[in-house]
């Protein structure tokens, strides 16, 4: 059964803070051992980090698959050892003559689906071990490109040598990364001066929370500060069940068509996540379409419900 302490947090985050440590601030605060985030924010950035509590940590892997947005300005003319403005420089050239049209003809090579190399300094392993951890030992890291896909980059304004832009983005993407690599193409080298998160998937800053605000209200109810299951994933198709079917599901059994209500609602199709929910609207469980023979049918992925005799 749920408590009050099971549900979403979305916090504002600021910068000179880990997300590991905005985690165990909230961990302490609400006392509770299970805390996790959903996608990490470098220190030196701020904006949206969405922690899950209690058993609410079960929709992390779904959250964290989301897209990204985020707002940040590249500085033109110094590469760094970090990608960021935490880091020495490493090279450093001219970019006086850059241009808009330049830098947009620069940046058309980084939409869509790229390979994309990630920072040394980052959680990315080698051989096991996170590269920063090598990178800080003075050790030549190679990290091997990774695919993403970056769905919107934009130059908002150009202010030399400060670019300011916005992306969304998938899972994985180093902004870092793309001021580096955009850098480089200019030939005057880049880092990434600042970075702002504003959203993951359908979840925006503009409903977090401040640590500030989440530690005065600790001696209210909890429930106040955090989001339902139900609310994270309200851009989810809803499907109702029969009896049968919520029964199949308590028992973690796969749904035929034939037990699924869908009457006038959103088209499913394979590989979709929904919730399912029993008669009266109650939550049962997340189940993922999956292309049967030959029909679609839902495998009940994370039950909710109590099981039933």
């Amino acid at each position: 059964m749920s408590s009050t302490r099971d549900g979403v947090l979305l916090l504002d985050k600021p910068a000179g803070l880990t997300s590991f440590g905005a985690v165990e601030r909230v961990r302490r605060w609400f006392r509770i051992p299970k805390v996790g985030h959903t996608g990490t924010l470098d220190p030196f950035a701020t904006g949206l980090l969405v922690l899950c509590l209690g058993k609410a940590t079960r929709l992390s892997h779904y959250i964290t698959s989301w897209d990204k947005e985020y707002e940040g300005t590249i500085r033109l003319g110094a590469e760094t050892d970090t990608d960021d403005a935490t880091g020495s420089v490493v090279f450093a050239a001219d970019a006086k003559g850059v241009t808009r049209g330049s830098l947009e003809e620069a940046l058309h090579p980084f939409r869509g689906s790229i390979e994309q190399i990630p920072p040394r300094f980052s959680a990315k392993k080698k051989e096991g071990v996170p590269s920063y951890r090598l990178a800080r030992r003075g050790e030549a890291v190679e990290l091997a490109p990774v695919s993403v896909r970056i769905h919107r980059l934009e130059i908002v304004s150009l202010d030399l040598p400060l670019v300011h832009f916005q992306a969304r983005c998938s899972k994985g993407t180093y902004m870092r990364s793309v001021a580096r690599d955009l850098g480089r193409a200019m030939g005057c080298g880049a880092h990434l001066a600042g970075l702002r998160r504003v959203a993951i998937g359908h979840l925006r800053v503009e409903e977090a929370l401040t640590l500030e605000e989440v530690k005065a209200a600790l001696g209210e109810d909890p429930a106040l500060l955090l989001w339902p299951l139900e609310r994270v994933l309200s851009r989810w198709v809803q499907v109702p069940l029969t009896q049968e079917g919520a029964q199949k599901v308590r028992h973690g059994q796969d749904l035929p068509e034939e037990v699924i209500q869908m009457g006038g609602a959103v088209p499913i199709h394979a590989g979709d996540c929904v919730r399912l929910v029993g008669k009266s609207g109650e939550f049962l469980a997340i189940g993922k379409v999956v292309q049967g023979a030959p029909d679609l049918i839902i495998h009940p992925e994370q039950v909710w419900a109590e099981r039933q005799q």
